[in-house]
């Protein structure tokens, strides 16, 4: 009897639920988190698409508490594992192989990340995941039909980010190439209509307005861009866990020796995204969406059947994915060595680091009459999250989407940052405050922050405003 896939997968489900639900309160909120608080709700912003904000938004009503703000994410990991479950069983694999696909999906470097803080990649992973689930079905014969559901997928993953349309593009390429019939089929044509339809939306605002993300995603460039080419490859195995190394290979690779045609598309696929990340290296994480599939379904390969037994397998997931609960999650304090050391490897944890203390340092130094107006979306997030009530309606930014609710409607400000400090010369008096006194361990952006008092935008704000524009990531 074949078990339902809902009992595979429930017990890695409610494993990662338990953990990431036991250190969501742990340190604070991802920088990103803190902007899409601010934000209002919207159908378009300049640097996104809305889906990740609407949900913050809405855990907003509930609760300002931080594991309600990322319940959306632990969600998204538990179905994560869910989907990873169904590659193996596309395939015939066995039950045990199922479950050991979900569990080693659900405690892997990238999907731990993504399940413990609430950011855009958070369900763009899962979109990916259920697109190319979706597209190994087609090629697996259950029909044509399929391709319609992913592009339905993918055009609604474009409401949260555009990302996926480099995932369409090259599945696309990677039919053409290994399944060239299913191209000419109603489904794919369905596919390619429901995709259009829903994104045309967000793309289309982007065209309109002069395609503004792609000005956010050369400031990434220009900051990390050589660094992102150089460290491309090794993030990837590290995203995917470097023990997992030859399970994913064989998941890429073992199609095509085996003449198995249903996942011969995964491969150019993911070579296809690779390139796609070298050209725009803007972040490094972008292959991993597509190479999680390839992990998934490695664990059925032959290869890796006819070399270690199911017991070994066991261990290697679970020896990866102990290591990876060490490297993603909040369980020591930020404080000591391995605090330093943690955020080296993972960033993120970098990112949820003293923001208490920066919004006390910055509203310690607030005059009477004064708004703050800080070069970075995450400081006027700290100070709107952690200041006093009387100050959080009075905090702007000129990053990114925080610049349309600008300006303030005070004469006198406190500049924070030096993109914003390097405006000071229009106004008609400024004075030095103290600079920000960065965390033990803190972002590069967060090193020497000047801060400056100023009054009296020179002519007026209508002139100022736009100078303080920043658009970066």
């Amino acid at each position: 009897m074949t078990l339902p896939v809902w009992r595979i997968a429930a017990p890695p489900m409610v494993a990662v639920v338990a953990l990431l639900l036991a250190v969501s309160s742990h340190h604070g909120p991802h920088w990103d988190e803190l902007y899409f608080a601010q934000l209002p709700l919207q159908w378009w912003y300049v640097d996104q698409p809305p889906l990740t904000v609407w949900l913050t938004w809405l855990m907003g009503q509930l609760s300002g508490a931080l594991w309600v703000q990322r319940l959306p994410a632990i969600a998204a990991a538990a179905a994560g594992a869910w989907v990873a479950a169904l590659f193996p069983r596309a395939l015939g694999a066995s039950a045990r192989v199922q479950s050991l696909a979900a569990w080693a999906h659900a405690f892997t470097v990238y999907p731990l990340i993504m399940g413990h803080v609430f950011t855009t990649s958070t369900l763009d992973l899962l979109a990916w995941q259920v697109v190319v689930l979706f597209v190994l079905y087609a090629c697996q014969g259950w029909g044509a039909s399929w391709l319609g559901w992913a592009g339905l997928v993918a055009g609604v993953a474009c409401w949260n980010k555009l990302l996926i349309v480099a995932l369409v593009g090259a599945l696309a390429a990677s039919l053409l190439i290994t399944a060239r019939r299913l191209l000419w089929t109603r489904g794919a044509l369905v596919g390619a209509v429901a995709f259009v339809a829903f994104a045309a939306p967000q793309v289309g605002a982007q065209v309109i307005h002069g395609l503004p993300m792609t000005e956010v995603s050369a400031g990434l460039v220009d900051q990390q861009g050589t660094l992102v080419r150089l460290v491309l490859v090794p993030a990837i195995a590290l995203f995917a866990g470097p023990p997992l190394l030859l399970i994913w290979l064989a998941g890429l690779v073992d199609p095509w020796r085996s003449g198995d045609r249903a996942g011969r598309f995964l491969l150019p696929t993911f070579l296809l995204v690779v390139g796609f990340n070298l050209v725009s290296p803007s972040q490094p994480y972008y292959a991993v969406g597509a190479l999680l599939p390839a992990l998934a379904l490695g664990w059925a390969s032959p290869t890796v059947t006819a070399r270690w037994s199911l017991p070994t397998l066991r261990r290697l997931a679970a020896a990866n994915g102990a290591v990876s609960v060490l490297v993603c999650l909040p369980l020591l304090p930020a404080d000591g060595p391995w605090g330093w050391a943690q955020a080296q490897l993972n960033p993120t944890i970098r990112d949820q680091l003293g923001w208490p203390d920066y919004a006390r340092q910055v509203t310690d130094q607030l005059r009477p009459g004064e708004a703050v107006v800080t070069d970075l979306y995450a400081l006027a997030g700290a100070v709107h999250r952690y200041g006093p009530p009387e100050v959080r309606d009075a905090v702007f930014s000129g990053h990114n989407a925080l610049w349309s609710l600008g300006p303030p409607n005070r004469e006198a400000v406190l500049l924070v940052g030096r993109d914003a400090v390097a405006q000071a010369g229009a106004f008609e008096r400024c004075t030095p405050a103290q600079a920000l006194q960065p965390a033990a361990v803190a972002h590069p952006q967060l090193r020497d922050v000047p801060v400056m008092h100023c009054v009296g935008p020179s002519p007026d704000w209508a002139s100022v405003w736009p100078a303080l524009r920043r658009l970066s990531g």
